[in-house]
């Protein structure tokens, strides 16, 4: 498992090349530009992905649930037009591409057969008050391009996330109501809310969500403390941890979470409750991380 083990990174100093799948994969920021690096699931090295967009959107990329394929969003390769949702295969670089107005973060389904894609569906020119402000949930066939729109509500995709169960039969995703609470919404595939958690934030990172194919790992909004919380979906039962740290969460893996550490550049493990501290990853030269998730 990627956090039982402790990594190093020489930023400058990796090379660029394809795999054939990843166990993670993590943005950097350095000086002068964002980089996407992966965890080669074969050699348990790091390099970086040649052949991006020059416009991806760093905050959005994420991993298949096999490790085969990229998924983030980038712009045009002129900077202009709509955003275009991308599946990128690690091995070969082919890219499969899905454009919209409306597209903000998409996840790919367990199965790779099906995107869930957060979605601006507002009528309006984005000005509180002035039109219909709606969020939404768009599915796509991988196979056909087919799309559909599952779920809408009103309100706005202020915290982007969203997630598939592990079974492909759930999908959580947290959005800001019109009365400005952020919540998290459990859909099955007919557009159906199996839960809805209101002052509930889901991690950006796909597979930082789910703990279980009935269980969520979330934490409160508004609360200054933050610690994380397991909701039983079907229940709506609730399990707090404890936090002694206030770094901000990056990625939960194999029940334990990753954040910062003491010093800059290094990240850390520790269980939910906080505890049993464990080093995770060194970078060097210091860099900012903008994306991280971990799929094994």
């Amino acid at each position: 498992m990627v956090v039982d083990r402790s990594w190093e990174i020489t930023f400058d100093a990796l090379a660029a090349r394809p795999v054939r799948a990843a166990r993670m994969v993590l943005v950097a920021r350095g000086p002068d530009r964002a980089t996407v690096i992966v965890l080669d699931a074969d050699s348990d090295a790091f390099v970086t992905v040649p052949g991006l967009p020059a416009h991806l959107a760093p905050e959005t990329v994420s991993l298949s649930s096999d490790g085969t394929r990229l998924v983030y969003t980038a712009r045009q390769d002129d900077g202009a037009g709509p955003p275009r949702v991308v599946l990128h295969t690690l091995a070969t670089g082919a890219l499969q591409e899905f454009t919209s107005d409306d597209y903000l973060r998409a996840a790919l389904s367990p199965y790779g057969d099906q995107l869930a894609v957060l979605a601006d569906l507002s009528n309006g020119p984005g000005i509180p008050g002035v039109g219909d402000e709606v969020a939404g949930i768009v599915l796509i066939d991988t196979g056909t391009g087919d799309r559909r729109t599952l779920w809408a509500a009103e309100g706005y995709w202020e915290e982007a996330s969203i997630s598939w169960s592990s079974d492909g039969l759930h999908l959580a995703a947290t959005y800001l109501t019109l009365d400005d609470v952020l919540t998290t919404v459990v859909l099955d595939l007919s557009g159906k809310e199996a839960g809805s958690f209101a002052e509930r934030v889901a991690l950006p990172g796909p597979h930082s969500v789910w703990a279980s194919e009935r269980e969520l790992i979330v934490y409160p909004e508004p609360d200054d403390e933050s610690p994380l919380i397991a909701i039983d979906v079907p229940t709506g039962g609730e399990r707090r941890f404890t936090r002694r740290s206030f770094d901000g969460y990056l990625a939960i893996s194999g029940g334990r979470v990753v954040r910062p550490g003491s010093a800059p550049g290094r990240l850390v493990t520790a269980d939910l409750n906080d505890g049993d501290e464990r080093p995770f990853l060194t970078i060097g030269p210091e860099v900012s991380i903008e994306a991280l998730d971990i799929v094994s």
